[in-house]
Protein backbone atom coordinates (compact mmCIF):
# COMPACT_ATOMS: atom_id res chain seq x y z
CA UNK A 1 0.00 0.00 0.00
CA UNK A 2 3.18 2.44 0.58
CA UNK A 3 4.41 1.56 -2.39
CA UNK A 4 0.82 2.57 -4.18
CA UNK A 5 0.67 5.59 -2.30
CA UNK A 6 4.07 6.44 -3.40
CA UNK A 7 3.91 6.14 -6.89
CA UNK A 8 0.22 7.90 -7.16
CA UNK A 9 2.21 10.56 -5.53
CA UNK A 10 4.88 10.48 -8.43
CA UNK A 11 2.24 10.41 -11.12
CA UNK A 12 0.28 13.35 -10.01
CA UNK A 13 3.47 15.47 -8.93
CA UNK A 14 4.35 14.66 -12.57
CA UNK A 15 7.60 12.29 -11.72
CA UNK A 16 6.27 9.06 -12.39
CA UNK A 17 7.63 8.82 -15.89
CA UNK A 18 11.78 8.40 -17.21
CA UNK A 19 12.22 6.01 -14.68
CA UNK A 20 15.83 4.63 -14.96
CA UNK A 21 17.03 1.50 -13.59
CA UNK A 22 18.31 3.07 -10.52
CA UNK A 23 15.18 4.24 -9.40
CA UNK A 24 13.60 0.59 -9.46
CA UNK A 25 12.66 -0.83 -6.07
CA UNK A 26 14.75 -4.68 -4.73
CA UNK A 27 12.58 -7.01 -6.97
CA UNK A 28 11.28 -4.57 -9.43
CA UNK A 29 12.30 -4.82 -12.73
CA UNK A 30 11.35 -3.59 -16.52
CA UNK A 31 8.45 -5.26 -18.03
CA UNK A 32 9.09 -4.04 -21.52
CA UNK A 33 12.59 -1.86 -22.01
CA UNK A 34 14.05 -0.17 -25.24
CA UNK A 35 10.99 -1.55 -27.59
CA UNK A 36 10.44 0.79 -30.32
CA UNK A 37 8.19 -0.39 -33.73
CA UNK A 38 5.67 0.89 -36.19
CA UNK A 39 2.91 -0.88 -37.71
CA UNK A 40 1.33 0.34 -40.73
CA UNK A 41 -1.93 0.99 -42.11
CA UNK A 42 -3.33 -2.41 -43.38
CA UNK A 43 -0.54 -4.52 -41.49
CA UNK A 44 -0.88 -7.99 -39.22
CA UNK A 45 1.77 -8.19 -37.22
CA UNK A 46 2.59 -11.17 -34.99
CA UNK A 47 3.78 -10.67 -31.84
CA UNK A 48 5.76 -13.57 -30.59
CA UNK A 49 7.71 -14.29 -27.25
CA UNK A 50 7.53 -16.82 -24.19
CA UNK A 51 6.20 -16.10 -21.13
CA UNK A 52 7.17 -13.33 -19.26
CA UNK A 53 9.08 -11.83 -21.97
CA UNK A 54 6.64 -8.25 -22.45
CA UNK A 55 4.20 -9.04 -24.88
CA UNK A 56 0.85 -8.55 -22.96
CA UNK A 57 2.45 -5.85 -21.46
CA UNK A 58 3.09 -4.44 -24.54
CA UNK A 59 -0.36 -4.49 -25.54
CA UNK A 60 -1.83 -2.88 -22.49
CA UNK A 61 0.09 -0.02 -23.11
CA UNK A 62 -1.02 0.46 -26.69
CA UNK A 63 -4.54 -0.41 -25.37
CA UNK A 64 -4.18 2.57 -22.74
CA UNK A 65 -4.40 0.11 -19.63
CA UNK A 66 -0.70 1.24 -18.18
CA UNK A 67 1.02 4.13 -18.83
CA UNK A 68 4.84 3.38 -20.55
CA UNK A 69 7.45 4.91 -17.45
CA UNK A 70 9.47 6.37 -20.52
CA UNK A 71 8.76 7.39 -24.49
CA UNK A 72 5.98 7.63 -26.16
CA UNK A 73 3.01 5.40 -28.23
CA UNK A 74 1.29 7.19 -31.09
CA UNK A 75 -1.93 5.67 -32.38
CA UNK A 76 -4.07 7.45 -35.21
CA UNK A 77 -7.16 6.26 -35.08
CA UNK A 78 -9.43 4.26 -32.68
CA UNK A 79 -8.25 0.93 -31.12
CA UNK A 80 -10.33 -2.07 -30.22
CA UNK A 81 -8.94 -5.32 -28.62
CA UNK A 82 -9.97 -8.82 -28.14
CA UNK A 83 -8.39 -10.34 -24.58
CA UNK A 84 -9.82 -13.24 -23.16
CA UNK A 85 -12.73 -13.55 -25.24
CA UNK A 86 -16.46 -13.84 -23.43
CA UNK A 87 -14.91 -12.10 -20.00
CA UNK A 88 -16.76 -9.59 -19.01
CA UNK A 89 -20.16 -10.71 -20.64
CA UNK A 90 -23.29 -9.92 -17.81
CA UNK A 91 -24.92 -12.69 -17.64
CA UNK A 92 -28.53 -11.82 -16.73
CA UNK A 93 -28.36 -9.85 -20.19
CA UNK A 94 -28.90 -11.16 -23.80
CA UNK A 95 -26.02 -11.41 -26.17
CA UNK A 96 -27.67 -8.24 -28.14
CA UNK A 97 -27.74 -6.33 -25.17
CA UNK A 98 -24.22 -7.52 -24.43
CA UNK A 99 -23.06 -6.46 -27.50
CA UNK A 100 -23.93 -2.79 -26.98
CA UNK A 101 -22.52 -2.97 -23.57
CA UNK A 102 -19.18 -4.17 -25.10
CA UNK A 103 -19.15 -2.06 -27.83
CA UNK A 104 -19.37 1.32 -25.00
CA UNK A 105 -16.45 -0.05 -23.37
CA UNK A 106 -14.52 0.13 -27.05
CA UNK A 107 -15.91 4.02 -27.39
CA UNK A 108 -18.90 3.28 -29.97
CA UNK A 109 -21.91 4.65 -29.82
CA UNK A 110 -25.64 3.17 -30.43
CA UNK A 111 -25.77 4.06 -34.08
CA UNK A 112 -22.54 2.95 -34.79
CA UNK A 113 -23.34 -0.87 -33.46
CA UNK A 114 -27.12 -0.67 -34.79
CA UNK A 115 -25.42 -0.43 -37.99
CA UNK A 116 -22.97 -3.22 -37.31
CA UNK A 117 -25.79 -5.60 -35.47
CA UNK A 118 -26.74 -7.24 -38.32
CA UNK A 119 -23.19 -8.29 -39.08
CA UNK A 120 -22.05 -8.89 -35.82
CA UNK A 121 -24.94 -11.32 -35.53
CA UNK A 122 -24.57 -13.38 -38.53
CA UNK A 123 -20.82 -13.63 -38.20
CA UNK A 124 -21.38 -14.85 -34.73
CA UNK A 125 -23.74 -17.43 -36.19
CA UNK A 126 -26.03 -17.35 -32.99
CA UNK A 127 -29.03 -15.48 -35.05
CA UNK A 128 -31.36 -18.05 -32.99
CA UNK A 129 -30.16 -17.45 -29.36
CA UNK A 130 -28.51 -13.44 -29.55
CA UNK A 131 -31.97 -12.59 -27.41
CA UNK A 132 -31.06 -15.13 -24.82
CA UNK A 133 -29.48 -14.83 -21.38
CA UNK A 134 -25.71 -14.78 -21.87
CA UNK A 135 -25.68 -17.59 -18.85
CA UNK A 136 -27.73 -20.35 -21.13
CA UNK A 137 -24.62 -19.78 -23.94
CA UNK A 138 -21.83 -22.39 -24.09
CA UNK A 139 -18.12 -21.18 -23.94
CA UNK A 140 -17.57 -21.51 -27.20
CA UNK A 141 -20.80 -19.25 -28.24
CA UNK A 142 -19.60 -16.88 -26.29
CA UNK A 143 -16.19 -16.59 -27.76
CA UNK A 144 -17.57 -16.50 -31.19
CA UNK A 145 -19.47 -13.74 -29.81
CA UNK A 146 -16.63 -11.74 -28.24
CA UNK A 147 -14.71 -12.81 -31.62
CA UNK A 148 -17.50 -11.13 -33.77
CA UNK A 149 -18.19 -7.79 -31.67
CA UNK A 150 -14.23 -7.09 -31.90
CA UNK A 151 -13.68 -7.76 -35.75
CA UNK A 152 -16.71 -6.48 -36.95
CA UNK A 153 -16.82 -2.98 -35.02
CA UNK A 154 -13.80 -2.20 -37.49
CA UNK A 155 -11.24 -0.16 -35.70
CA UNK A 156 -7.89 1.58 -36.96
CA UNK A 157 -6.24 -0.60 -34.83
CA UNK A 158 -7.15 -4.15 -33.68
CA UNK A 159 -5.52 -6.04 -30.91
CA UNK A 160 -5.76 -9.89 -31.13
CA UNK A 161 -4.32 -12.02 -27.69
CA UNK A 162 -4.47 -15.51 -27.58
CA UNK A 163 -7.56 -16.00 -29.26
CA UNK A 164 -6.46 -17.85 -32.57
CA UNK A 165 -8.46 -21.41 -31.42
CA UNK A 166 -12.01 -19.56 -31.08
CA UNK A 167 -14.66 -22.42 -31.81
CA UNK A 168 -14.68 -25.29 -34.74
CA UNK A 169 -12.31 -25.88 -37.49
CA UNK A 170 -14.83 -24.04 -39.91
CA UNK A 171 -15.09 -21.31 -37.47
CA UNK A 172 -11.73 -20.67 -36.98
CA UNK A 173 -11.20 -20.76 -40.89
CA UNK A 174 -14.05 -18.02 -41.27
CA UNK A 175 -12.21 -15.78 -38.72
CA UNK A 176 -8.74 -16.39 -40.20
CA UNK A 177 -10.48 -15.21 -44.14
CA UNK A 178 -12.30 -11.93 -41.92
CA UNK A 179 -8.68 -10.66 -41.07
CA UNK A 180 -7.61 -11.19 -44.08
CA UNK A 181 -10.28 -8.86 -45.10
CA UNK A 182 -9.72 -6.74 -42.88
CA UNK A 183 -6.07 -6.18 -43.44
CA UNK A 184 -7.10 -6.05 -46.85
CA UNK A 185 -9.54 -3.14 -45.84
CA UNK A 186 -6.95 -1.24 -44.43
CA UNK A 187 -6.97 -1.87 -40.74
CA UNK A 188 -4.01 -2.54 -38.98
CA UNK A 189 -3.74 -5.90 -36.60
CA UNK A 190 -1.12 -6.70 -33.64
CA UNK A 191 -1.41 -10.10 -33.05
CA UNK A 192 0.01 -11.98 -29.76
CA UNK A 193 -0.10 -15.67 -30.06
CA UNK A 194 2.39 -19.22 -29.33
CA UNK A 195 0.53 -20.71 -32.05
CA UNK A 196 3.26 -19.90 -34.60
CA UNK A 197 1.50 -22.53 -36.91
CA UNK A 198 -1.29 -20.09 -37.49
CA UNK A 199 0.71 -17.04 -38.17
CA UNK A 200 1.78 -17.27 -41.59
CA UNK A 201 -2.65 -17.85 -42.36
CA UNK A 202 -2.70 -13.64 -41.57
CA UNK A 203 0.38 -12.00 -40.80
CA UNK A 204 3.30 -11.05 -42.97
CA UNK A 205 5.73 -9.71 -40.32
CA UNK A 206 6.76 -10.75 -36.75
CA UNK A 207 8.11 -9.31 -33.50
CA UNK A 208 9.99 -11.56 -30.98
CA UNK A 209 10.32 -10.24 -27.62
CA UNK A 210 13.24 -11.93 -25.40
CA UNK A 211 13.19 -10.53 -21.82
CA UNK A 212 11.25 -7.41 -22.25
CA UNK A 213 13.41 -6.33 -25.59
CA UNK A 214 12.51 -6.91 -29.16
CA UNK A 215 15.34 -9.77 -30.49
CA UNK A 216 13.46 -9.56 -33.52
CA UNK A 217 11.69 -7.55 -36.24
CA UNK A 218 11.18 -8.69 -39.55
CA UNK A 219 10.30 -11.20 -41.88
CA UNK A 220 7.66 -13.96 -40.53
CA UNK A 221 9.23 -16.98 -41.27
CA UNK A 222 12.63 -16.06 -39.66
CA UNK A 223 10.58 -14.47 -37.00
CA UNK A 224 9.08 -18.23 -36.41
CA UNK A 225 12.68 -19.90 -36.07
CA UNK A 226 13.95 -17.03 -33.75
CA UNK A 227 10.84 -17.43 -31.35
CA UNK A 228 11.40 -21.24 -31.64
CA UNK A 229 15.33 -20.87 -30.74
CA UNK A 230 14.48 -18.44 -27.55
CA UNK A 231 12.03 -21.48 -26.36
CA UNK A 232 14.69 -24.14 -27.09
CA UNK A 233 17.02 -21.95 -25.52
CA UNK A 234 14.88 -21.89 -22.14
CA UNK A 235 15.38 -25.99 -22.50
CA UNK A 236 18.71 -26.10 -23.01
CA UNK A 237 19.84 -23.94 -19.83
CA UNK A 238 17.26 -25.39 -17.99
CA UNK A 239 18.71 -28.61 -18.66
CA UNK A 240 22.13 -27.65 -18.23
CA UNK A 241 21.22 -26.47 -14.64
CA UNK A 242 20.60 -30.10 -13.80
CA UNK A 243 23.49 -31.60 -12.19
CA UNK A 244 24.95 -34.64 -13.94
CA UNK A 245 26.41 -37.35 -12.45
CA UNK A 246 29.75 -38.77 -13.11
CA UNK A 247 29.39 -41.49 -15.66
CA UNK A 248 32.47 -44.34 -16.99
CA UNK A 249 30.84 -43.21 -20.14
CA UNK A 250 29.23 -40.15 -21.61
CA UNK A 251 28.40 -37.87 -24.20
CA UNK A 252 30.88 -35.23 -24.77
CA UNK A 253 29.51 -32.85 -27.45
CA UNK A 254 27.75 -33.47 -30.24
CA UNK A 255 27.34 -30.22 -33.21
CA UNK A 256 25.29 -29.98 -36.67
CA UNK A 257 27.79 -30.44 -39.25
CA UNK A 258 27.22 -30.09 -43.20
CA UNK A 259 28.16 -32.64 -45.68
CA UNK A 260 32.27 -31.21 -45.49
CA UNK A 261 32.06 -31.66 -42.15
CA UNK A 262 32.00 -28.13 -41.15
CA UNK A 263 29.86 -26.85 -38.09
CA UNK A 264 26.54 -25.32 -39.93
CA UNK A 265 23.35 -24.69 -38.33
CA UNK A 266 21.14 -23.63 -41.12
CA UNK A 267 19.59 -25.27 -44.05
CA UNK A 268 16.46 -25.62 -46.32
CA UNK A 269 13.75 -28.87 -46.66
CA UNK A 270 15.94 -31.35 -48.41
CA UNK A 271 19.28 -30.98 -47.38
CA UNK A 272 21.30 -33.79 -45.97
CA UNK A 273 21.82 -33.00 -41.84
CA UNK A 274 24.55 -34.60 -40.10
CA UNK A 275 24.80 -35.09 -36.22
CA UNK A 276 27.89 -35.53 -34.88
CA UNK A 277 28.41 -36.85 -31.32
CA UNK A 278 31.60 -37.54 -29.81
CA UNK A 279 31.65 -39.79 -26.83
CA UNK A 280 34.15 -40.66 -24.24
CA UNK A 281 34.65 -42.91 -21.18
CA UNK A 282 36.92 -43.69 -17.93
CA UNK A 283 37.44 -47.43 -18.74
CA UNK A 284 36.74 -49.42 -21.55
CA UNK A 285 32.86 -50.12 -22.34
CA UNK A 286 31.64 -52.72 -25.32
CA UNK A 287 28.56 -52.95 -26.95
CA UNK A 288 27.52 -49.24 -26.25
CA UNK A 289 23.82 -47.81 -28.47
CA UNK A 290 23.31 -44.55 -28.77
CA UNK A 291 19.45 -42.84 -28.94
CA UNK A 292 18.75 -39.90 -30.58
CA UNK A 293 15.47 -37.96 -30.22
CA UNK A 294 15.05 -34.94 -32.38
CA UNK A 295 13.03 -31.83 -30.49
CA UNK A 296 10.85 -28.49 -31.74
CA UNK A 297 10.51 -26.05 -28.89
CA UNK A 298 6.73 -25.11 -29.83
CA UNK A 299 5.52 -28.70 -31.25
CA UNK A 300 7.47 -31.12 -28.98
CA UNK A 301 9.02 -34.15 -29.85
CA UNK A 302 9.28 -34.57 -33.63
CA UNK A 303 10.76 -38.43 -34.01
CA UNK A 304 13.78 -40.52 -32.15
CA UNK A 305 16.65 -43.08 -34.26
CA UNK A 306 19.00 -45.83 -32.35
CA UNK A 307 21.93 -47.50 -33.07
CA UNK A 308 20.05 -50.50 -31.92
CA UNK A 309 17.32 -50.21 -34.57
CA UNK A 310 19.86 -50.47 -37.11
CA UNK A 311 21.53 -53.66 -35.42
CA UNK A 312 24.77 -51.19 -34.79
CA UNK A 313 26.77 -51.33 -31.54
CA UNK A 314 30.24 -49.49 -30.76
CA UNK A 315 33.55 -49.78 -28.09
CA UNK A 316 34.61 -46.50 -26.32
CA UNK A 317 38.81 -47.20 -25.06
CA UNK A 318 39.78 -46.29 -21.61
CA UNK A 319 40.47 -42.83 -21.91
CA UNK A 320 39.82 -42.29 -25.47
CA UNK A 321 37.17 -40.44 -27.22
CA UNK A 322 35.23 -41.87 -30.37
CA UNK A 323 32.32 -39.91 -33.07
CA UNK A 324 29.28 -41.10 -34.44
CA UNK A 325 27.67 -39.52 -37.07
CA UNK A 326 23.88 -39.49 -37.80
CA UNK A 327 22.84 -38.60 -40.92
CA UNK A 328 19.96 -37.47 -42.73
CA UNK A 329 19.93 -37.11 -45.92
CA UNK A 330 17.04 -35.32 -48.12
CA UNK A 331 15.55 -33.67 -44.31
CA UNK A 332 12.03 -33.14 -44.87
CA UNK A 333 11.32 -30.72 -41.76
CA UNK A 334 10.12 -27.57 -42.72
CA UNK A 335 10.48 -23.74 -41.55
CA UNK A 336 11.28 -23.94 -37.82
CA UNK A 337 13.88 -24.54 -34.83
CA UNK A 338 15.12 -27.58 -33.53
CA UNK A 339 17.06 -29.68 -31.65
CA UNK A 340 18.53 -33.06 -30.08
CA UNK A 341 18.60 -35.46 -26.77
CA UNK A 342 21.01 -37.82 -27.02
CA UNK A 343 21.31 -40.69 -24.83
CA UNK A 344 24.12 -43.27 -24.33
CA UNK A 345 23.09 -46.56 -23.69
CA UNK A 346 24.86 -50.30 -22.88
CA UNK A 347 23.54 -53.54 -24.40
CA UNK A 348 19.90 -53.04 -22.55
CA UNK A 349 17.94 -49.42 -21.94
CA UNK A 350 18.45 -50.69 -18.73
CA UNK A 351 22.36 -50.03 -19.26
CA UNK A 352 22.08 -46.64 -19.21
CA UNK A 353 24.98 -43.99 -18.99
CA UNK A 354 24.54 -40.35 -19.66
CA UNK A 355 22.17 -38.21 -21.68
CA UNK A 356 23.21 -34.68 -23.29
CA UNK A 357 20.19 -32.63 -23.44
CA UNK A 358 19.31 -29.39 -25.73
CA UNK A 359 22.51 -30.13 -27.91
CA UNK A 360 22.74 -30.29 -32.00
CA UNK A 361 20.55 -26.81 -32.14
CA UNK A 362 19.76 -25.88 -36.22
CA UNK A 363 17.14 -24.36 -38.16
CA UNK A 364 15.20 -25.11 -40.97
CA UNK A 365 15.07 -21.50 -42.95
CA UNK A 366 13.29 -22.16 -46.68
CA UNK A 367 11.75 -22.94 -48.72
CA UNK A 368 8.87 -20.51 -47.15
CA UNK A 369 5.88 -22.22 -47.10
CA UNK A 370 1.73 -20.87 -47.09
CA UNK A 371 -0.87 -22.44 -45.32
CA UNK A 372 -4.03 -20.57 -46.66
CA UNK A 373 -5.29 -23.65 -48.63
CA UNK A 374 -2.69 -23.39 -51.22
CA UNK A 375 0.57 -24.24 -50.08
CA UNK A 376 2.54 -27.06 -47.59
CA UNK A 377 2.24 -26.45 -43.56
CA UNK A 378 3.47 -28.05 -40.57
CA UNK A 379 6.94 -29.28 -39.75
CA UNK A 380 7.07 -31.79 -41.87
CA UNK A 381 6.50 -32.32 -45.40
CA UNK A 382 5.39 -35.63 -46.86
CA UNK A 383 5.79 -37.35 -49.57
CA UNK A 384 2.80 -37.27 -52.26
CA UNK A 385 1.32 -37.68 -55.71
CA UNK A 386 -2.06 -36.57 -56.53
CA UNK A 387 -4.01 -38.11 -59.20
CA UNK A 388 -7.32 -36.93 -60.86
CA UNK A 389 -9.47 -39.03 -62.55
CA UNK A 390 -11.60 -37.94 -65.05
CA UNK A 391 -15.00 -39.30 -65.64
Amino acid sequence: MRYGLMDLGREILGAGRDRTTEDLRPGEFFAVKDANFQVREGECVGMLGPNGAGKSTMLKMINGLIRPNAGCITINGSVGAMIELGTGFNPILSGRENIYINAAVLGLGKLEVDRAMDRIVEFAELSHVIDEPIKTYSSGMKMRLGFSIGANLRPQLLLIDEVLAVGDVAFRMKCFNHLRELVKSGISIILVTHAVSMLNRVATRAIVFGSGNIIHDGDLETGCTVYEETMGASDRVQHAASPQPETTARVVSAEIVDEGGNPYKEFRTGETIRVRVTLTALETVDRMNLFAALFSPVHGRISAVSTAAHDLDFSIPAGGTICVTLTFENIQLLLGAFYFNISLYGPTSLDFYHRASGVGNFRIVGPPVRSDGRGIEGIAKLPCRWTIDKG
